[in-house]
């Protein structure tokens, strides 16, 4: 058998029986929790308005709708980092600039926390 052949097949069998061995010492991988994903702004600096997070880009859809219908330009999808899609709006300098954000938004029925950016 030719070795050129054999060795990347080598290489696959001995990553697939290396990996198990890498994984965190609980025996598995995890996903953030909701606590990791969500970093609570305390000072000023790149923060942003979160309307709110969801597990399928259809209902982040229909929350960004609700929240450009009702005047708040600029608001997108994006990944939050853990898995799940947030409607959010960036640019905001301050907590107190965020607070009022906040407040504006609970005013039309609309739930939403100030964030840093990360």
């Amino acid at each position: 058998m030719n070795v050129r052949l054999l060795a990347p097949w080598l290489l696959v069998v001995v990553a697939a029986l290396a990996y198990p061995l890498a994984l965190p010492a609980t025996g598995t991988t995890r996903f953030p929790t909701l606590a990791e994903c969500v970093h609570v702004a305390k000072t000023d600096g790149d923060l942003e308005v979160v309307f709110g997070r969801f597990d399928s880009l259809a209902e982040a859809t229909d929350l960004l709708s609700r929240v450009l219908h009702v005047g708040f330009k600029g608001s997108q999808i994006e990944p939050d980092g853990c898995g799940r899609f947030k409607v959010a709006v960036h640019g905001i300098p301050t907590p107190v600039v965020g607070r009022q954000v906040v407040a504006e938004a609970r005013s039309v029925g609309l739930t939403a926390t100030i964030e840093e950016i990360r």
